[in-house]
């Protein structure tokens, strides 16, 4: 997935500044992260698409694979040799990140066997919520009352949206949950590793390591595919590998604070194509969840910005 909501690879070194240096460019920023939006959002669909006909291994093999197409040939285009050199002494961050990376999209994907897109994403906003809660006892970041206060609204929001109790309440919705916390780990895990090596690095990363843990499972539980089928899988990967890349490209082009809140155009992308191609329609109660969860999400940002400035 990376997956919509806040943030699906670190920001560049100097995400967290606030105020711009003169080489951004913040339209192209704010361009590239609604084309990037608009990709996972694609990916998204043609992965929850596939659920149905393939093992969650495979399509994990198809993302990792095909992404690697584009990776690749960018990251070397943007870093060169210089990234091979980033390996060395970050070897752990970068393992632990492509770990939790595998695992969130892993989850997502056993999510949408049921889920609507909207709601998943819904609950994947919940991320920067779960990041800011635990930034106290992971990064030992001090969080103020103002942002436990957006935590608290963020986490009424996902209850709203996956109304635990209730009659719509499935298993799966527990697997979104989980696949939360996998990517709020994920995003912590980022931005360690994304203080050391470049995000490109960290990208093609994750993909080797995903591609080193789905080949052995999918090789176990092979389904063949249809050529529509394989061409959906690996276009999977290219989309996401063009998604990432997009993405990458955001934070480094204009301040992290100015970009993230675009991530919240992924409500209206999932919307329109969980109705064209789904025929799924957001009750009312994940519209509500989904704004609780946004503006808990931009409130947390809006304070990170005026922290970032008063220090």
């Amino acid at each position: 997935m990376q997956t919509p909501a806040a943030s699906r690879l670190p920001a560049s070194p100097s995400a967290g500044r606030a105020t711009p240096p003169s080489g951004d460019a913040p339209l192209a920023g704010i361009l590239f992260m609604l084309m990037a939006v608009a990709l996972f959002s694609v990916m998204d669909t043609l992965a929850k698409a596939l659920t149905t006909s393939f093992p969650v291994a495979q399509i994990l093999l198809f993302r990792a694979a095909a992404s690697l197409l584009v990776l690749l040939p960018l990251a070397w285009a943007f870093g060169g040799p210089a990234l091979v050199r980033q390996v060395r002494g970050a070897e752990r961050k970068l393992l632990v990140a492509g770990l939790l990376g595998a695992a969130a999209l892993s989850c997502f994907l056993m999510a949408w066997r049921t889920l609507p897109l909207v709601e998943v994403g819904a609950v994947l906003f919940a991320a920067p919520v779960i990041v800011t809660a635990l930034s106290v006892p992971l990064l030992r970041e001090p969080v103020g009352l103002h942002r436990w206060s957006a935590v608290i609204v963020g986490f009424i929001g996902v209850m709203v949206v996956l109304r635990p109790g209730g009659a719509v309440f499935v298993p799966e919705a527990l697997w979104a949950v989980l696949g939360g916390l996998c990517y709020a780990l994920w995003m912590i895990s980022l931005r360690t590793a994304g203080k050391a090596v470049s995000p490109n690095l960290v990208a093609v990363t994750n993909a080797l390591i995903m591609l080193a843990l789905a080949l052995p499972l999918a090789l176990w539980v092979w389904t063949p595919p249809s050529l529509p089928q394989a061409t959906a899988l690996v276009g999977l990967g290219i989309v996401g590998g063009l998604a990432q890349f997009c993405l990458v490209r955001a934070f480094s082009l204009a301040p992290a604070a100015l970009v993230a809140p675009f991530d919240y155009s992924y409500i209206l992308y999932a919307t329109i194509l969980g109705y064209f191609v789904f025929g799924d329609l957001p009750a009312l109660s994940t519209w509500i969840g989904a704004g609780l969860l946004t503006a808990s999400g931009l409130y947390i940002i809006h304070r990170e910005r005026v922290t970032a400035r008063r220090s």
